[in-house]
């Protein structure tokens, strides 16, 4: 599959879908094109060789004039790369009488809190550890997870059994409830179980820092589908206008894999769900973009590993997991 391949949109959110088509708009050429376009441009510019095309025959020439080089794409305000201020824990004062302050109820309204401003280059990253009340939280728009109905029963035995020890990102709204940036299944977990309140750190990350950080949060899990990262990609690049080197150096990721997580939107809604379902394992994902046939490719896959689970499943139901 090519870069300039066809470009599924279908599962995309509306704001990266029109930031695509109005840049797409602006160069007077249909949205695969472009997308396919700024795919080439950005693996040319980084050194980067796309997979080769299935179909012998060249799409057509963009114009009939001779292509300049590849020069480096102009980016509106790239996303400025800034260390983390460690989180500061706001301490519970104690009453006259020595006692400490027990927690809010989760009854009890949040105080009002003056709002923080978006950050800025010369504006550092400000982060503080609160008590929250999980009520008075939102989802929010800037997570990189498709697939979040529900918190993994796994998730949720763990929370009861344990507690949330990890704080969950979020930032504070105009009206003075909260956003989720990172940690929406934590949230939803702790909402499942009736916590009256849960570890939150506030921060006062723009879009572009808050989709980031979500999704270096769940590159780092390893449970993020390549699809949803596919995405969050598309996003930055097109919505936010970042340059794919930021993003980068951002997530701890090179060139390469970047582009190759691009083209996996070039895949058939078919596929992709496949992939966002955790049918196809990541090695499987990529090794489609590759395959002359993708869909017989995947076939296959499943075939395959279908064979597999069938065999496991009887060697555990012989007694004493032998072989038969």
């Amino acid at each position: 599959m090519t870069a300039s391949a066809l470009w599924q949109f279908d599962q995309l959110s509306p704001e990266a879908r029109a930031a695509a088509e109005n840049a797409a708009r602006t160069t007077g050429l249909p949205l695969n094109q472009w997308l396919g376009r700024l795919i080439a441009e950005t693996a040319a510019a980084e050194g980067v060789v796309l997979g080769a095309a299935p179909r012998p025959a060249a799409p057509p020439p963009l114009s009939p004039r001779p292509v300049p080089p590849v020069q480096p794409r102009a980016v509106v305000q790239p996303l400025p790369i800034r260390p983390v201020v460690p989180p500061r824990v706001v301490a519970p004062t104690p009453t006259a009488t020595g006692a400490p302050v027990m927690p809010r109820p989760m009854t009890q309204p949040i105080p009002p809190q003056p709002h923080l401003a978006p950050t800025s280059p010369a504006q550092p990253v400000e982060a503080t550890t609160l008590m929250i009340a999980p009520t008075a939280i939102d989802a929010g728009s800037v997570g990189t997870r498709g697939d979040e109905a529900e918190a993994p029963d796994a998730l949720i035995a763990a929370i009861a059994r344990d507690g949330l020890h990890q704080p969950i990102l979020v930032r504070r709204k105009p009206d003075g409830r909260y956003e989720i940036i990172a940690g929406r299944r934590r949230w939803r977990a702790a909402r499942r179980i009736g916590l009256p309140q849960i570890p939150a750190v506030v921060t006062n990350f723009a879009d572009p820092e808050a989709v980031l950080a979500s999704l270096t949060e769940n590159l780092g899990e390893g449970t993020l589908s390549p699809v949803d990262e596919a995405r969050a990609y598309l996003r930055l690049l097109t919505e936010f206008s970042l340059d794919p080197r930021d993003v980068c150096s951002a997530i701890g990721r090179d060139m390469t894999h970047v582009v190759r997580t691009l083209r996996l939107l070039g895949l058939s809604p078919r596929l992709r769900g496949f992939i966002a379902s955790g049918r196809l394992s990541q090695a499987q994902t990529y090794a489609l973009l590759d395959a002359p046939d993708p869909e017989r490719a995947a076939d296959q896959m499943l075939s395959e590993q279908a064979g597999v689970n069938e065999a496991l499943r009887r060697i555990a139901a012989v007694p004493g997991g032998q072989r038969p």
